[in-house]
């Protein structure tokens, strides 16, 4: 019975085995089918856009490390490297073998690029732009023989090389090198495809759709493809164009083709996979069939499978364990292979970077990794002994390794300025708005050897790349500067001592010009003096007057020989001072024209002077320094242009902006002319074309060089034009102030604000400043000084040389000396003629009293504002009385008595002849000593004045003052000494002043200047 119910249960298993097996038959064939009809569209969607994905992490990430490579390596660039093109060079080399690159370069903003070879012009063939580049870019450059290759180029800060500026950096990479590890070939069986376009369909490669197309861009063969429902070419092109991804399918050239296409990130390529689907599809048909038969075959085995699964459930159990088990086993060996490929890779990158490290580390004896969070430091370079520094591998304390190394090895001088350094909390806010921060130090050894290094730090990631902004670990060098130190210091020392020579030089040469201008002006005196005396003599024969009058025409052209050299001294030592006042530019052309107009037509000279356009009648700027230009100029027209010819002004004005107006004048001759090759030379001091001509025309070689100073301290700009023999043409182009100045206001009239002269007397700086400015705008020139003393002293120099200022603004607040104090002194020297106004910033309801009694005028309240300024002048102008205030004091002189200290006779002859005129009685002393001995002899009151030559034998006027001034005598305080010298330099005035002297005249004597001081002086 247990036998039949097996029999029967083997009769079951076979027919449910049979039934089983016709099921599978049947679905196995009906699926066939089926999926041979969706197999290759599926497969291709399944799986292209995956793939496609994966080759475009490969290329984006190979192009974000150059480029991060590259901005590493710029990173590390170090000021000898861009110490000049060799070091650049040397640098670039190394960096060029580091990345296997054709070429590793930069640009600077003229184009020129640097490579390690040399330098190059061809920067049009690169398609960046290296003046506006502010990211990184990537390009491919075709040299036009089939060989491509990649340019990935990145900003950088304006790095400085020889006087100029890199502004790019790019490498240059071979295009196989690039795609190194990308594989773009087709597979085997020539099924997919991989390759990389631009963004306009032009291949990276020599393939476009796998070989079939003829065209050699993607986008014009696709042209003649038949696309898909709901596809184009059109649209494809689209996408390209907008970096935007996708997946289409069309037949080309009868092959049914599927391509996937996906944005590089960071370019503007695509790269795509392409799936022959013919080719794939006869394959599946092959393997369908296969997969039929095997299936059958399947199908019988499974059927005695489950014969037996009836017999062996146990067996097929474990069986089924054991293959589980194996596939898990094989699961992990793939992701063990995919993880240790992932580890070489990394130690890969790890050694490059490591051999970059230590390419650009080269220079630097140790080298250190410091963690400033935990205060932890590891050595990573050392060329040092055990004894002397940490070895590579050593971790220790950084605060306190440096510390101690600070307190062992570096100078006492330099170490407190080495430990605040290497404080992390100096170091996290330098590095926040530096790159690199470094210093540089002395160290002393065990041996007493002295030698300089530099400490250098720099963020492991800026902190700007951070959240937090802040910098957590840093790189740490120590690089020995000795050789280079002590070259600097050499050569500082060089400058110093030329900078001393130099000086010492300016002053000889001052001294030189100061002796010079005494010694030349005391003759000058004298014969300048006479001629003049002689020229009014009655009895003058015709012949005798042309003679004296010559005479005193050569004298005239040696004094301004003699200017021409002050002004040049000063203009070189830099004590030219710009005046920035109203002036009327309109009397400035009359005062030119009538001066060359009377000259031309002496000469037989057309002279025309026109302008052109509208010019304004006035400005604010020097109108003595623009006269002194002009005259210059047309002097040398004039002298340079012979009989018959003509000269020409002509002014212009150019440009018109900010209440600024430039003015172009243009002055031309058809003189003499000047050779080509002299035109260089022209503004060159004491540069003449020839000799002959100077002798001819009598040109001191200065006067062109005085003009273009000029014009340059004024910001202008001066151009010559000339041919030999045809003429001369000079354009001076001068930008000036545009003036409020009205012809109409009544006010004016009374008085010219650019004529005023203005002390602003301020403790504060920049209140001084501020009064400058806002005075200048007003067209009021002005000078400051920071405290009483010295606006006194400012105010008896000005007084001597009879030029007093017509208004002081005084502070009421300044330590020391107060301003009421100040103006209780100043109007003891000025008398009642100058204004003075105080300036504060306090009521001054307190001090008005002490103030009106100091001979102070008026208040005004700071700020300061020109307006206030001139209508407070104008009120205590009006209170003084005009008329009175412009006769003043004047002594009558007919009857007085003067003391004259002069040794050269003959200009005591000529002063004696001079004061007689006014019927005044002269007393004469050969020297100093004499001229003492007479006053202290003379009665009380008896001289009216003395006039005091400085430079005289046995005593020299300074002295013969100074004892004058200390006699015990009434008179000895107050009689009036005035200095009658040579001597025309500030310090010299200085000095008379310092020696007791009222008043300093400069030789030759203006005859109606020593009257006029004479009658202010003497009471």
């Amino acid at each position: 019975m247990k036998r039949i119910k097996n029999k029967t249960g083997l009769y079951a298993a076979v027919i449910g085995s049979l039934m089983i097996a016709a099921i599978l038959i049947l679905g196995t064939y009906w699926s066939g089918q089926k999926a041979q009809q969706d197999t290759v569209t599926s497969v291709s969607k399944l799986y292209l856009d995956e793939l496609a994905g994966r080759r475009e992490q490969v290329v984006s990430s190979a192009l974000k490390r150059n480029i991060g490579n590259m901005q590493t390596a710029v990173s590390l660039l170090t000021k000898d490297d861009l110490s000049d093109i060799a070091h650049l060079q040397a640098y670039q080399q190394r960096v060029r073998q580091l990345y296997t690159l054709e070429k590793f370069a930069f640009v600077d903003t003229n184009g020129l690029i640097y490579t390690a070879d040399g330098t190059m012009d061809d920067i049009e063939k690169y398609s960046f732009d290296y003046n506006h580049i502010r990211e990184p870019e990537i390009s491919v450059r075709d040299d036009g023989s089939g060989s491509k290759s990649v340019i990935i180029a990145v900003p950088v800060d304006r790095l400085p090389l020889d006087g100029k500026t890199l502004t790019v950096c790019f490498m240059e990479i071979d295009m196989n090198t690039m795609l190194e590890g990308v594989s773009l070939q087709s597979d085997n069986n020539n099924t997919t495809f991989c390759n990389i376009y631009t963004h306009d369909g032009n291949a990276l490669t020599d393939m476009v759709l796998g070989g079939l197309a003829s065209e050699d861009n993607l986008l014009e063969a696709v042209e003649h493809a038949d696309f898909d429902d709901h596809a184009s070419a059109e649209a494809l092109r689209s996408d390209f164009e907008n970096g935007k991804g996708g997946i289409v399918s069309f037949t080309y050239n009868d092959v049914k083709e599927t391509l996937s296409y996906t944005p590089i990130d960071g370019t503007d390529w695509m790269l795509t996979y392409l799936i022959r689907e013919s080719v794939i599809s006869e394959k599946i048909s092959s393997v369908s069939e296969g997969i039929l038969v095997r299936s059958l075959v399947q199908i019988f085995l499974t059927a005695l499978v489950i014969l037996f699964m009836f017999l062996q459930n146990k067996k097929n159990a474990e069986l089924a364990i054991e293959k589980e088990t194996s596939v898990v086993k094989q699961e992990e060996l793939e992701q063990r292979l995919r993880l240790q490929n992932e580890l070489l890779e990394q130690e890969k990158m790890r050694t490059r970077q490591d051999h970059m490290i230590t390419a650009l580390a080269s220079d630097y004896k140790s080298v250190y990794y410091v963690n400033l969070d935990s205060d932890e430091c590891i050595c990573y370079r050392s060329e040092v002994t055990p004894e002397e520094r940490p070895q590579v591998g050593d971790r220790l304390s950084f605060v306190e390794a440096f510390t101690r190394y600070a307190n062992e090895v570096v100078a006492e001088s330099y170490r407190e300025s080495f430990l605040q350094f290497i404080a992390p909390d100096n170091i996290r806010r330098r590095l926040e708005k530096e790159t690199i921060i470094a210093l540089r130090y002395l160290t002393v050894g065990k041996n007493g050897q002295e030698t300089y290094e530099m400490l250098r730090m720099a963020g492991v990631r800026h902190a700007e790349d951070r959240d937090d902004h802040t910098v957590h670990a840093v790189g740490v060098g120590f690089t020995d500067i000795d050789g280079e130190m002590r070259e600097s210091m050499a050569q500082s020392r060089a400058l110093s001592d030329a900078l001393a020579a130099a000086e010492q030089a300016s002053k000889a040469k001052t001294s030189f010009l100061s002796s010079m201008s005494h010694e030349i002006r005391t003759p000058m005196n004298a014969i300048i003096g006479l001629n003049a005396i002689a020229l009014n003599a009655p009895e003058l024969t015709d012949k005798t007057r042309d003679y004296l009058e010559k005479i005193g025409s050569s004298a005239n052209h040696l004094l301004s020989l003699i200017n021409d050299i002050l002004d040049m001294s000063r203009i070189e030592s830099g004590k030219t001072v710009l005046k920035n006042e109203d002036f009327s530019f309109s009397k400035l052309l009359e005062q030119i024209n009538t001066i060359f107009g009377a000259q031309c037509a002496d000469k037989g000279l057309d002279y025309n002077c026109r302008i052109i356009g509208s010019v304004d009648a006035h400005y604010i700027g020097d109108n003595m320094k623009l006269q002194q230009v002009l005259i210059n100029i047309l002097g040398n027209a004039v002298k340079f242009t012979p009989e018959g010819g003509s000269v020409a002004l002509t002014v212009e004005r150019t440009a018109h902006f900010d209440s600024r107006s430039t003015l172009r004048l243009t002055i031309s001759d058809t003189g003499i002319g000047m050779s080509s090759e002299y035109l260089p030379k022209l503004f060159e001091t004491f540069s003449q074309e020839d000799s002959s001509a100077t002798n001819r025309y009598g040109s001191s070689g200065l006067g062109m060089a005085i003009t273009k100073n000029i014009v340059e301290i004024m910001n202008g700009n001066i151009e010559v034009q000339s041919e030999k023999g045809k003429g001369t043409t000079f354009i001076v182009t001068v930008t000036l102030m545009d003036s409020a100045y009205s012809e109409s206001d009544p006010e004016d009239h009374d008085m010219n604000l650019g004529e005023l002269s203005v002390l602003v007397i301020d403790d504060d700086p920049v209140a001084c400043e501020h009064a400058k400015l806002v005075l200048g705008q007003a067209g009021i020139a002005c000078e400051t000084v920071l405290s009483g003393r010295e606006a006194i002293e400012l105010v008896r120099l000005r007084q001597a040389r009879q030029q007093p200022f017509d208004l002081l603004l005084i502070d009421l607040k300044m330590p020391g000396m107060d301003g009421i104090e100040t103006a209780r002194e100043i109007r003891s020297v000025v008398g009642y003629e100058t204004a003075i106004i105080i300036i504060t910033a306090y009521k001054w309801d307190n001090v008005l009293e002490e103030a009106e009694a100091a001979g102070v005028d008026s208040f005004i309240s700071k700020p300061l504002f020109a307006d206030n300024v001139i209508e407070e002048f104008r009120s205590a102008y009006r209170k003084k009385d005009p008329a009175g205030r412009n006769t003043g004091h004047k002594a009558e002189l007919k009857g007085r008595n003067i003391l004259l200290a002069e040794d050269v006779p003959i200009n005591a002859e000529i002063v004696k002849m001079v004061i007689a005129m006014r019927e005044i009685h002269v007393d004469h002393a050969e020297n100093g000593k004499t001229a003492l001995e007479k006053f202290s002899a003379s009665e009380v009151g008896h001289y009216d004045a003395v006039l005091m030559d400085v430079r005289m034998p046995e005593m020299d006027g300074l002295e013969a003052a100074a004892k004058i001034r200390a006699l015990e005598r009434a008179d000895a305080k107050t009689v009036p000494i005035i200095a009658m010298t040579a001597n025309a330099f500030d310090e010299d005035v200085q000095r008379s002043l310092q020696a007791g002297m009222n008043a300093h005249l400069s030789k030759p004597i203006d005859n109606d200047i020593l009257f006029g001081t004479l009658e202010s002086l003497i009471k």
